[in-house]
């Protein structure tokens, strides 16, 4: 049971978080340290060292400079919610057009540092066989590292996470980030089901705009990203409404007032004349 509240506890954060999931509770309580706090527009650090899932000495580093890359924390062997928020990733992401490897890398770091580059390669091979696109091997990174790496990158993302040693399970939020090419945090996305064509937008806008197409384009001058959300918003089309809702309103007015005319009771009365 205590599993289980852990988790749900995890995953009803990750999926009202405004902005900020956070659990609620006293100062002591260890479930205050799970959340996932933006940190738009910071600087990843790209000198971390890491291990792949092959088993070679990396750093966070590699996988940028060229490409966005979508990047999650959780762990390997997680019961629940980490094996969710990775099919939720394939999922989405096999439903965007643009391509991994090609267009945007992949990035998946173990939070608990006794995890081994095996765990890592067999969360891979799901991964990329679930998403099915031929070449798409080389954009599927799977890490693990030291407590010091992974401590590190977690503060620098917002991913506040708790290890609880009677159960030996960790507590933490659920969601994604994409960050550019340079490594600057650019999109939080929150829960375990993500939608594709807002992870689409934000790829094409992360990468600069690079990659995508001229409707693509189109679409980010209609729709704006809302960080308190971690979604895309037509705000050009609410406009579009408000405005349209005003004209027909200002319509409504103009002939109610027409339909009155001057000799109308209550209407106003023409210019007065003079007697005599």
């Amino acid at each position: 049971m205590m599993i289980v509240r852990l988790l749900l506890l995890a995953l009803l954060l990750a999926a009202v978080a405004p902005g900020v999931a956070t659990a609620q509770g006293t100062p002591d309580d260890p479930l205050s340290k799970v959340r996932l706090e933006q940190r738009l527009g910071e600087q990843l650090p790209l000198d971390l060292p890491f291990v792949d899932e092959a088993g070679r000495a990396v750093t966070l580093g590699d996988y940028f400079g060229e490409q966005p890359v979508a990047l999650a924390l959780g762990y390997y062997e997680c019961p629940m919610l980490c094996s969710l928020v990775r099919d939720g990733m394939v999922r989405a992401l096999s439903d965007v057009t643009l391509d991994v490897g090609s267009d945007y890398q992949v990035v998946y770091v173990s939070i608990d540092p006794a995890e081994t580059p095996m765990n890592a390669a067999n969360a891979r091979a799901t991964a990329v066989s679930r998403y099915g696109r031929p070449g798409s091997e080389q954009g599927w990174h799977f890490l693990t590292g030291t407590q010091d790496s992974i401590q590190r990158l977690a503060d620098a993302v917002g991913f506040g996470y708790y290890y609880d040693e009677t159960i030996d399970q960790y507590a933490h939020a659920a969601g994604m980030m994409l960050a550019t090419p340079d490594g600057t945090l650019s999109r939080y996305f929150y829960g375990v089901e993500f939608n594709a064509s807002d992870l689409r937008l934000g790829l094409v806008e992360t990468s600069g705009n690079t990659i995508g197409t001229p409707v693509d384009q189109l679409l980010l001058l209609c729709y704006s990203y809302d960080p308190a959300t971690g979604k895309y918003t037509g705000f050009v089309m609410t406009l579009v409404r408000v405005v349209s809702a005003l004209f027909v309103l200002g319509l409504v007015a103009l002939i109610y007032a027409l339909s009155r005319g001057p000799g109308a009771p209550g209407a106003p009365h023409g210019p007065a004349r003079a007697l005599g």
